[in-house]
């Protein structure tokens, strides 16, 4: 009885730690997230300001017209930037995750194998069948499990990539848009 007990006990502990892992995981990407939106909020105020201190002294309608409209947008490439950032929290609280859930399954995965090896040990004779039902139900849910990291692990790479590619096209037509303005601006003043 009191074996069951320090096992209840032992459990009970585990589980604690692993709803506190996950909850300390998840929390580390929001504060990470919120702190990245505080400073980008910082970041956007400061440039506005800038651009506002900056446009202050223009004096024709045509200035004033290109003041509002760098007032009002901010640059794809601050955007991109952003959003490769959020990506990447996002990356590293699921890649976060995906280890406590595996850290915790492990454990779990270890303690069904000494209780079937206990069993195993103590079973009355002609059981041998039912044994090897449940090592080899062991054995697919651990290749199940490993299967689950595989593509979780595959998933965020291709993720990853994705936002990476994706922020290099921007970048680049972002820069074509650039040119392709400030030609219009050189134009314009001669």
């Amino acid at each position: 009885m009191a074996d069951f007990q320090a096992q209840a006990a032992t459990a009970q502990q585990a589980n604690l730690d692993f709803f506190f892992g996950l909850a300390g995981s998840m929390l580390e990407g929001e504060e990470k997230l919120m702190r990245l939106n505080l400073d980008t909020a910082k970041t956007a105020l400061a440039d506005w300001y800038q651009r506002v201190q900056d446009g202050l002294p223009k004096q024709n309608s045509q200035e004033v017209t290109g003041l509002q409209d760098a007032l009002a947008l901010p640059s794809a490439e601050k955007v991109l930037a952003y959003e490769r950032q959020v990506a990447e929290i996002a990356s590293s609280t699921q890649t976060q995750l995906a280890e406590v859930v595996n850290a915790r399954y492990q454990e779990v995965s270890h303690q069904v194998q000494s209780f079937v090896e206990n069993l195993a040990q103590n079973a009355p004779v002609g059981s041998e069948a039912a044994i090897a039902f449940l090592k080899q139900a062991i054995t697919l849910a651990d290749t199940a499990q490993e299967s689950v990291q595989r593509a979780t692990k595959q998933a965020v790479e291709v993720a990853q990539s994705n936002v990476k590619a994706a922020t290099k096209a921007a970048s680049e037509v972002t820069e074509a848009a650039d040119q392709v303005v400030e030609k219009a601006a050189k134009a314009a003043k001669q």
